[in-house]
């Protein structure tokens, strides 16, 4: 019966060894946004100068939109001018919608709130994706 053991974990093994090395290296190369804190505290124009930065990026939310018709259903919350001159925009993808109790579009328009997370920019538009209402606060 040992003998039968030994040839098993002989096998086994090489690929316990493997996946543990895996996992160790993707431990190190990913680690995700919301765990990070924020690098800078900015207004919202100054987001253009921090893209790939983690920051906490706070404005005036001049429009703030849910369009059902686009693919992935986004949430844009755009700050200081509506769209499309806007400064900066949250992006809340659909499939994260259900976290917030309220839409979002209807919660922070018109109201001044901060956001946390990467800054990235697209379409020349510095922006932050939101997964959940903890990266936004109201400040008081």
């Amino acid at each position: 019966m040992i003998v039968k053991l030994r040839k098993h974990i002989v096998k086994i093994f090489p690929v316990i060894a493997i996946i543990l090395l895996a996992a160790l290296l993707l431990s190190r190369v990913y680690s995700p946004d919301r765990e990070l804190t924020p690098e800078v505290h900015i207004d919202a124009a100054e987001a253009v100068d921090h893209i790939d930065k983690v920051a906490e990026v706070c404005g005036y939310v001049a429009s703030a939109r849910f369009v059902r018709e686009i693919g992935g259903q986004p949430t844009f919350i755009n700050f200081e001018k509506p769209h499309p001159d806007q400064v900066f925009t949250v992006v809340i993808w659909g499939e994260h919608r259900p976290t917030w109790r309220t839409p979002p579009e209807q919660l922070y328009e018109n109201r001044t709130i901060c956001v946390t997370g990467r800054i990235r920019m697209h379409e020349g538009t510095p922006q932050i994706v939101a997964e959940n209402p903890d990266q936004i606060s109201i400040p008081s």
